[in-house]
């Protein structure tokens, strides 16, 4: 048990409300911005689908996802290693800008702040929000459902539920989260029993295939090309960074929140994905999340079809679970971008207006700039790719999901190299003992898959929506390189207390 300290903000600053938050708070939002329910039916099928269309050479390839998601485990726990060390040191809302301010310096520490909330919003509108009505609509009429005013009603659906979410949001982090720690412990312990009862049913086709480069030929150039794109799997990990403020003895709680953070999600989504595949067979892996409608979500199929005299009752759970994932993703989401948003303007970057908080200390004009840009970011792509695919709205819902998803993974890339980058700097800079392994190995070996996986993205060649997203991405970070250039030659002084908040 962690024994508790009372932390107090330095007094000079603004503050959320401190020591609120448990470990279970903070792994719960970590989890549940990671949504394994949606990462499991949508990111496990999407990450197949890809390989298939993009490696069509290698039909049987999906069948390595379980190796490829292993993979980006691995490589998003060395990513998570540098803010694993930076949080026993320095515990703000900031976050990870506040983790680079105090290393590479200021002009970085904004860089990482614009970076990190923009791929925040990016993954609250494409994974939370355009994810769940894609979702939504490709399966209720599978499920003999039919959706009244198809082309339009998506819309008034998506500003209801960014409304409700902002709401829950404001209304303050501890009833929220705890509301997603329960949720989260149903939803785990769901996906790992009915996973192992999945791979129980299929024991015939237990295999290590699945963990191998020969369903791709032993192509190792595609796995790592295909792991960049499942390291979003894993989104979540440092989810409970920029709400340290607001935990009980932050410098312990957070650290013990990443690893075990690491350990839930691995194990949840690496036998998920194990058992869809060996359900699936291997002689069939061609057609895996590449269907219309439900197809084009193998692990719905799955249990509508494995759990042997239990009827629909496993796949109504599924689905209640999986929509439930949608909505803890969207709160944990919204919650961290709001808090780095009050983090900047606390400390002069932005305007003070933004760092204002009601009587329970919750950032509301920071919630309420998060709504109203997100509203604009889903209506936008919404509507722009529904008139790229006119009569195709299902098909509209989902490329737009997947281009704002694809659109954030360089940007979020970018956070965690800078972090990456700024450990040693900072340890050297503070006169603490530095290890060569762990502080420039294991962050080097990170940063380096990461600039290897942007490349990837952009040799490939990726075929449209994905390759919209990557293009996207670049113009996304060339405005967030001229920001940063225009506030240090015009507004140097509003970077004078960039990353200097810390418990």
């Amino acid at each position: 048990m962690i024994k508790e300290e009372v932390f107090r903000p330095k007094r000079e600053y603004k503050h959320l409300g401190y020591n609120q938050l448990s470990l279970r708070h903070a792994v719960s939002q970590a989890v549940g911005l990671n949504a394994p329910g949606g990462t499991i039916v949508l990111y496990v099928a999407g990450t197949a689908a890809l390989l298939t269309f993009t490696f069509s050479k290698y039909p049987d390839g999906a069948f390595s996802i379980p190796l490829i998601l292993l993979l980006a485990l691995v490589v998003y726990s060395m990513m998570s290693y540098s803010s694993f060390e930076f949080s026993k040191y320095l515990s703000s809302s900031g976050g990870y800008y506040t983790f680079v301010a105090n290393g590479l310096g200021k002009g970085f520490g904004l860089t990482t702040a614009l970076s990190y909330i923009s791929y925040q919003i990016l993954s609250f509108t494409g994974f939370g929000i355009l994810g769940f009505i894609g979702f939504a609509y490709a399966i209720l009429p599978s499920l003999g459902i039919a959706i009244p005013y198809v082309n339009f009603l998506w819309i008034p659906v998506t500003i209801a539920f960014i409304l409700f979410v902002s709401f829950l949001i404001y209304k303050g982090i501890k009833p929220s989260l705890k509301y997603v720690s329960y949720a989260i412990v149903i939803e785990v312990i769901f996906f790992i029993l009915t996973s192992l009862y999945i791979i129980g049913v299929n024991h015939a086709a237990i295999s290590i295939k699945p963990f191998t480069a020969i369903p791709v030929g032993g192509n190792f150039i595609i796995l790592a090309a295909m792991m960049v794109y499942a390291i979003g799997a894993f989104v979540g990990v440092g989810g409970s960074i920029p709400i340290a403020e607001e935990t009980k003895n932050p410098k312990k709680t957070v650290p013990r929140s990443i690893i075990v953070s690491i350990a839930v999600l691995g194990i949840t989504i690496v036998l998920a994905a194990y058992a869809e595949v060996i359900s699936w067979g291997y002689g069939n892996i061609s057609t895996f999340g590449t269907g219309a409608g439900i197809g084009a979500y193998p692990v719905l199929s799955i249990y509508k079809s494995e759990f042997y005299g239990m009827g629909l009752i496993p796949f109504a759970v599924l689905l209640i679970i999986v929509i439930n994932s949608f909505f803890t993703a969207t709160v944990s989401l919204g919650t961290n971008a709001s808090r780095v948003i009050f983090s900047l303007s606390r400390e002069g970057v932005i305007p003070e207006k933004l760092s204002r908080t009601n009587t329970r200390g919750v950032p509301v004009y920071a919630i309420l700039f998060i709504t109203i840009v997100s509203l604009a970011i889903v209506l936008a792509t919404g509507i722009s790719f529904e008139l790229l695919y006119p009569g195709k709205i299902i098909d509209a819902l989902l490329y737009s999901s997947v281009f704002l998803l694809v659109l954030e993974s360089p940007i979020s890339y970018i956070v965690h190299i800078l972090t990456n980058t700024s450990l040693h700097l900072y340890l050297k800079k503070n006169g603490m003992k530095t290890h060569i392994f762990r502080h420039i190995i294991i962050p080097g070996i990170s940063s380096i898959t990461l600039i290897g996986a942007i490349i990837a993205a952009v040799y490939f060649d990726l075929s449209a929506p994905y390759i919209y997203g990557v293009y996207g991405a670049l113009v996304w970070v060339i405005v967030i390189v001229l920001t940063v250039a225009v506030m240090f030659t015009k507004y140097r002084k509003n970077l004078d207390n960039i990353g200097d908040f810390t418990l």
